[in-house]
C-alpha cells in the first residue's frame, strides 16, 4: 500500500534530502466559496509551474496532458489533476488554496492544500467512499510513490512523496 496515514512531512523531507528548494503557489487564499471559473486560469498556471519546476530541476518530462491521455506512469500529472479536481469539487471553498513543492537531492514532495473543513482520509479509503466518478483514491492506492496527509482524520493537505531510485 502506498497510502500512508502515519507518515509526516518531516520524515518525507528527510527521505528526499531536502535542503531549501521550496515553492508555494497560492490559488485561492480566501475562506469563501468561489466559482471555479473565476480561478481556472490561475489554477492551471499553478499546476504547470510545478511541472515546469520539476522538469527544469530534474531533467524529467512530466506533462499535465498525460492525465488526459491516460499515461499513468506520470504520477505528477495524475496527482495534480486528481487532487486538484477533488479540491475544486469537494472542499468547503471549492478550490485548492495552495500548491506546495519541496525539491531535494533524492526526490520531491508536492502538496495540495485546501482551506476550511478537512476530510477523514482513512474513512474515505477504508469504506471506499466515492462521492464522485473521479479516481483520486484509486490512483493513491496504486501509484508507486507514497501519498500521505497532514492529518489522516482531518486532512487539509494531500502530499505526494516521489523518490528517484
Amino acid at each position: 500500500m502506498v497510502l500512508n496515514f502515519t507518515k509526516t512531512l518531516k520524515e518525507a523531507l528527510e527521505k528526499i534530502e531536502f535542503k531549501d528548494e521550496y515553492q508555494q503557489l497560492a490559488v485561492h487564499e480566501r475562506e469563501e466559496q468561489v466559482n471555479p471559473q473565476e480561478l481556472i486560469d490561475h489554477y492551471g498556471n499553478a499546476k504547470w509551474a510545478i511541472v515546469e519546476s520539476l522538469n527544469e530541476r530534474y531533467g524529467v518530462n512530466f506533462d499535465l496532458h498525460n492525465w488526459v491521455r491516460y499515461n499513468d506512469w506520470d504520477e505528477v500529472a495524475y496527482f495534480l489533476n486528481e487532487t486538484g479536481s477533488n479540491a475544486l469539487s469537494y472542499s468547503e471553498f471549492k478550490a485548492p488554496s495552495h500548491f506546495h513543492l519541496w525539491m531535494g537531492a533524492r526526490g520531491f514532495i508536492i502538496g495540495v492544500e485546501q482551506k476550511g473543513k478537512g476530510f477523514d482520509a482513512q474513512k474515505v479509503y477504508q469504506e471506499e467512499i466515492r462521492e464522485n466518478e473521479g479516481a483520486a483514491f484509486t490512483f493513491f492506492k496504486d501509484c508507486k510513490s507514497v501519498v500521505f496527509f497532514d492529518q489522516s482524520k482531518d486532512a487539509k493537505i494531500v502530499y505526494l512523496n516521489f523518490l528517484f531510485e
